[in-house]
């Protein structure tokens, strides 16, 4: 193999997806992630019923690596049951703005304990917890959506806006805590992320405000005080941010149709700059995923680029290091002795241009070349 004048980086990992749940697209997606040089991908919620079709396809030599989390812990009504069963009734995910539609959203359980597990009291946690453990996930998912303002979303008949309770979320992390599992928490705001990181969680499938909130709002709420960010930095806290959200979040009616206001666009990207440069001053570890379906790990490191945050050197060290982050017990994300053997070969470097890490010739996985 002859490499004079080429590049070799170590492969990605896409930190943050719910990819390989529809099975229609996992081909398509597969051979996006292999093009791309994504070796490493983490579900953060999926149907256990799909991970059984195409469990056989991943996680063997030459092939993707994939944790899943299998179903995402939340409470009636809350995210993601709400979603999850709009698209089991065949409904558009407007449908949960819908009065007409929303007991009948709320009541459905078409696919729980498949792609959801709902915990509304203490009883559930002990009921449903040896399913969970019983189906092996790598991590845990838990929602724990607009916490201080979860009772309000419910007596106000809202769905999909909150998830679990403070009291039934600690206790699902001191379970997982025994159990050694690493959890995930979905998080929307500042109050959520503090109490979690003061409740035990350590690894944040979102920013606080990421994608800079939908709609207009006031970004200032989003912003997480210094001396929180310098706890999380002594808990060794993992976030990722989920940037790839901005372009959606930042539409409005035009007076013919939802579209991406500059103004507001811009905006929500200055937020995303400003706390994402602060994080990296400071020391929080980041690793990315887009969290967008159908899309794959390069949406997000496109969004990142555009923000005009890290230099190259550092950027590509948060792209090729997230693969530590998902499987953290294997010798990966790294160019060394002992380490596994998977590698990039690139034609240009991307030192001097990140978007070089699409220049590549050759994939490498464990020995074995992929195409």
């Amino acid at each position: 193999m002859n490499l004079n004048g080429k590049y070799v980086i170590p492969p990605f990992g896409d930190a943050h997806t719910h990819n390989f749940d529809d099975i229609d697209q996992f081909d398509s997606l597969y051979q996006a992630y292999i093009n791309e040089g994504t070796f490493y991908v983490q579900v953060l919620t999926n149907h256990y019923s799909r991970y059984q079709i195409i469990k056989d396809s991943l996680n063997i030599p030459g092939k993707i690596d994939v944790a899943f989390a299998h179903g995402g812990i939340t409470s009636t009504g809350g995210h993601p049951h709400a979603i999850y069963e709009t698209s089991s009734l065949d409904m558009g995910w407007r449908a949960m703005l819908d009065p007409e539609n929303k007991e009948k959203i709320k009541n459905s359980r078409k696919v729980a304990t498949d792609a959801y597990y709902l915990m509304d009291n203490l009883q559930d946690v002990i009921l449903q917890w040896d399913e969970i453990i019983s189906k092996k996930p790598a991590i845990l998912k838990i929602y724990i959506s607009n916490l201080n303002n979860r009772a309000i979303e419910i007596e106000s008949g809202n769905i999909g806006t909150y998830g679990l309770s403070k009291q039934v979320a600690k206790a699902i992390i001191e379970k997982a805590l025994k159990f050694n599992i690493t959890i995930y928490a979905h998080i929307e705001n500042v109050d959520d992320f503090i109490w979690a990181l003061d409740n035990g969680i350590t690894h944040f499938a979102h920013m606080p405000g990421y994608g800079g909130g939908y709609g207009k709002n006031n970004l200032n709420d989003f912003i997480i005080p210094d001396s929180i960010l310098l706890k999380a930095v002594e808990k060794n806290v993992l976030i990722t941010p989920t940037v790839s959200f901005v372009k959606y979040y930042a539409q409005a009616w035009n007076g013919k149709e939802m579209a991406v206001d500059s103004t507001l666009l811009k905006e929500k990207q200055d937020f995303l700059r400003n706390e994402l440069t602060r994080f990296q001053k400071i020391g929080i570890n980041l690793a990315l995923g887009a969290d967008q379906n159908g899309s794959t790990l390069m949406e997000e490191i496109d969004d990142i680029v555009a923000l005009n945050v890290f230099n190259n050197n550092d950027l590509l060290s948060i792209i090729t290091g997230s693969p530590k982050h998902i499987f953290p017990n294997r010798k990966i994300g790294e160019l060394k002795e002992g380490y596994e053997g998977s590698f990039l070969v690139l034609n240009e470097n991307p030192i001097a241009e990140i978007q070089n890490i699409k220049s590549i010739k050759m994939r490498v996985k464990n020995g074995f070349i992929l195409e």
